[in-house]
């Protein structure tokens, strides 16, 4: 964070500048307050025009979903006036339509529960184009709302709705199961009418972060086009790098001079912290929401991961001892589903945003990593305190960074002694080797190393690689047995075989946990080559 002098002393050089619309969703007020406002109606054209109606997108939070469905509305709702400027404002003849416009991040289901909040808003809508409605089911009142709104304008309808999944996965970070299956079959019956309705809707956008398997919501909406992997709309949503460039030059030139940096050393660094979330492999983009904080508080931070802790994420991961989350394969049809029964974790974590499409290979089937600096250091420190339920973990992440750094493998030691010194007893002597091995392994990669865990070789898996300078560290844990046996596993598996091409100091490492002393009962490190 900032320093209170520093940002005084900014404020003296700092020009006029356009407003950055931080937290702003709204379309119409982006553009009256005269706010930056990255043109994506070129996307929004194609949509419109392409002969499709019905459109499904999701993208993980903070991704300017609600900004896309707002910039829409305001499309159908033929207020020409407000795209002067940007790349529609020409193509179409404008014209106003119905719009009903159901956002379920600001609907009160928690309060009124799921069924009255949605009835609660198709009556508002439907007061505020003066239309009575009379049925009283869910989906007979959505129908009728839309028949009659399409009878009085003599207009197809257009229907747009934002965090649709909102309602299920916030009772799921609750461990409420039974709740999301309600919550699922209250949004069946809403959908569920759209496809027999067709006939009156101009135009249908579902937005939210994840895509439930088409048994369980969407079997009723088998006429969406998916667009989240769709290649021409990759693009629809977050930054790319040349819109971040031109759109916002003047605010990045600005904090370069802030932190008394190149413009190009700013945009690298940028980059690293912030880019890198892709939906096919090729093409990267931004997360818009930590791009207008940075470029407001002009300081690198975590802001994506601060505007939402992943507790319920974190807890399982840490259930299943899944922490080496990095270069994670999935299939095209794990990858596109959502099963509120059998939650796929690395499903959960791509949809979620936490990690993102790194490579595609000839099968379909994608590798994924973390996108980014940002998310990735944020998710480490995040697993790592909750595997060692120790608070101050990354002060012994930068001891272990020292220790590593001068070959100290005493301090090594005392390092992590003290790592597991805050993990209660009954839960230390419940767990097994690999739980230590995780809580090592998350702690060298926060401590900036490039470590690689469970590396598979010919004659088995080896626990950890770590490479530093010109030194490889090859680990082996034992749990209740002994360092010297760790050693003669790693003689007899040969791990090292495969390293024989690397012109580097290799080191064996050998660790045995004791669950009796809660320690690190003895390390051995010996050179190989």
């Amino acid at each position: 964070m900032i320093s209170e002098q520093k940002f005084l002393n900014y404020l003296k050089i700092m020009p006029n500048l356009p407003l950055l619309p931080v937290g702003e969703q709204d379309f119409e007020k982006i553009r009256k307050r005269g706010c930056v406002y990255v043109d994506k109606t070129e996307f929004i054209f194609q949509l419109i025009s392409s002969g499709g109606s019905f459109f499904f997108i999701s993208r993980p939070r903070r991704f300017g979903k609600s900004l896309l469905i707002s910039t829409i509305k305001e499309i159908f709702l033929g207020k020409k006036n407000l795209f002067e400027g940007l790349f529609i404002y020409d193509k179409i003849e404008w014209q106003s339509y119905p719009v009903v416009h159901l956002d379920f991040s600001s609907l009160d289901f928690r309060g009124k529960g799921l069924e009255k909040a949605i009835s609660d808003k198709l009556d508002d809508i439907a007061q505020n184009y003066q239309v009575s409605l009379i049925e009283t089911t869910l989906g007979s009142k959505f129908a009728e709302l839309i028949q009659k709104l399409h009878n009085q304008a003599n207009q197809a309808v257009v229907i747009l709705i934002d965090e649709y999944d909102k309602p299920v996965t916030d009772v799921l970070e609750t461990y409420q199961n039974e709740q999301a299956h309600i919550h699922r079959e209250v949004l069946r019956a809403l959908y569920g009418i759209i496809k027999g309705n067709s006939q009156y809707i101009r135009f249908f956008l579902l937005t939210g972060i994840t895509r439930f398997t088409k048994i369980s919501l969407f079997s009723d909406l088998n006429n969406l086009t998916d667009l989240t992997f769709y290649s021409d709309f990759h693009n629809l949503l977050g930054y790319t790098q040349k819109e971040l460039e031109f759109y916002f030059e003047k605010h990045i030139q600005n904090a370069a001079k802030y932190q008394n940096k190149s413009t190009d050393q700013l945009l690298a660094e940028i980059k690293e912290w912030y880019n890198g979330y892709s939906w096919n492999a090729r093409e990267r983009v931004y997360n818009p929401f930590s791009i207008l904080r940075f470029l407001t508080q002009k300081e690198f931070y975590n802001f994506w991961f601060e505007s939402g802790t992943p507790k319920f994420l974190v807890q399982k991961l840490k259930e299943k001892l899944y922490f080496n989350l990095s270069q994670t394969s999935i299939s095209l049809d794990s990858i596109n589903a959502f099963d509120i029964d059998n939650l796929n974790t690395e499903t959960l974590l791509f949809q979620t945003g936490y990690l993102t499409i790194s490579e595609k290979d000839e099968f379909g089937n994608f590798l994924l990593n973390y996108p980014n600096k940002e998310v990735e250091q944020s998710m480490l420190q995040y697993l790592i305190t909750a595997f060692s339920e120790n608070p101050h973990s990354d002060v012994n992440a930068k001891k272990l960074a020292r220790a590593i750094h001068n070959h100290e493998f005493e301090l090594f030691e005392q390092t992590l002694n003290q790592l597991f010194a805050d993990i209660p007893a009954e839960i230390f002597l419940a767990k097994k080797e690999a739980y230590y091995h995780s809580i090592v392994f998350l702690a060298l990669k926060l401590a900036g190393y490039f470590v690689k865990a469970e590396v598979r070789t010919s004659k088995g898996r080896l626990d950890a690689v770590l490479s530093y300078q010109n030194r490889i560290y090859i680990f082996e844990f034992k749990l209740d047995e002994s360092a010297e046996k760790a050693i003669e596993q790693i003689h007899q598996k040969k791990y090292y075989q495969h390293l024989d091409n690397y012109a580097k100091q290799i080191f064996l490492v050998g660790v045995n946990f004791s669950s009796q002393s809660k320690e690190v009962e003895k390390i051995i490190v010996k050179e190989w080559k």
